[in-house]
């Protein structure tokens, strides 16, 4: 009992700390004043968001999808779909912001008998989609500076600064791990060697390089779009440039593991991000409740859609098959 005690910890607290923060920026914003946005609320834009996330969603599953198939495990476009947007949605209802993913890896990994192969390339498919949005961020902010707070624009800065440096760290981490590699045990050797093959194998291919980046940054803009088009849902009038880069900073401070899919990490981060531009708590309230339901709402609609059209093939496949019945 223990054990389980134990177990069943960490989730607990995870849905204690999300309900702490999201009451405590509901307190601040006042719940009156966000249910009123919501039931003033434009919903067309917001269908206009929920059909544009359907196509980011895409956008980004053909992306990992070729990391995989570089990487030698075939999976079909429809099923790289279903299961990226599955991933998420799992990934606002998981206790990490992160679970969706390791759910996508474990779904294809095991399918293709290459569990470290599909680890490899959903990592890499996250950090890769994350530096794709600071670059549209950082060019957002080159061109249209003055809709961004200086004080934004400083906190995004050191962020970016504190990124930068994670990946060094990594880089050198993982080029002094080579030299002592006989001195590893050998099925970890074997898993190091292995994932090291992968990369180098996607960073030789000029070609996977360069759709992984531009499907990476038309990904990342179309997410941008979705969060301007849920502002306006509201009424809250946002830059591309400022969604870009409080995306970008909310969407770090969720990977860290203290709530569920970052409830309440979300919700204050744009209170805070937002309220430097002059927006209230409710609106900034609203706009991120409303981001997270859209892209639950769309994710499921894509797997729904797709696993609907999975079936359907399926059952004009069988009827294929079937002989056909002379006349009588």
């Amino acid at each position: 009992m223990p054990d389980v005690l134990r177990r069943n910890r960490a989730p607990a607290l995870r849905v204690l700390v999300s309900a702490l923060l999201l009451g405590v920026v509901l307190a601040y914003a006042d719940v009156d004043a966000v249910a009123g946005a919501l039931r003033d609320a434009n919903w067309s834009w917001f269908a206009a968001a929920l059909g544009l996330m359907a196509v980011a969603a895409v956008v980004g599953a053909l992306r990992w999808r070729l990391l995989l198939q570089e990487a030698q495990i075939e999976v079909s476009a429809l099923r790289a779909v279903r299961t990226f947007s599955g991933a998420l949605v799992l990934n606002n209802v998981l206790p990490t912001s992160i679970g969706g993913d390791a759910v996508r890896a474990w779904l294809v990994g095991r399918e293709s008998g290459r569990l470290l192969r599909a680890a490899t390339a959903t990592v890499v498919d996250k950090l890769t989609a994350l530096a794709c949005l600071y670059v549209v961020a950082w060019a957002a902010v080159a061109v249209d500076r003055e809709s961004v707070p200086s004080t934004v624009v400083g906190v995004f800065a050191w962020v970016t600064a504190g990124l930068a440096a994670a990946c060094v760290v990594a880089a050198l981490a993982a080029a002094g791990v080579r030299p002592i590699l006989r001195r590893f045990p050998e099925r970890l050797a074997a898993m190091i060697r292995e994932t090291w093959a992968t990369l180098r194998t996607w960073a030789r291919s000029t070609r996977t390089v360069t759709f992984v980046l531009a499907l990476g940054f038309a990904y990342q803009a179309l997410a941008v779009l979705v969060l301007v088009l849920v502002g306006k849902t509201v009424g809250v009038e946002l830059s591309f440039a400022l969604a870009a880069v409080s995306s970008a900073i909310v969407l770090v401070a969720m990977l860290i593991p203290i709530s569920i899919g970052g409830l309440g990490v979300r919700e204050g981060g744009f209170v805070l991000l937002l309220g430097e531009a002059g927006i209230n708590g409710a609106d900034a309230t609203s706009v991120s409740l409303l981001s997270a339901a859209v892209v639950v709402l769309a994710g499921a609609a894509v797997v729904a859609v797709s696993a609907a059209w999975h079936t359907s093939r399926l059952d004009e496949r069988r009827a294929r098959a079937l002989p056909r019945q002379p006349p009588a």
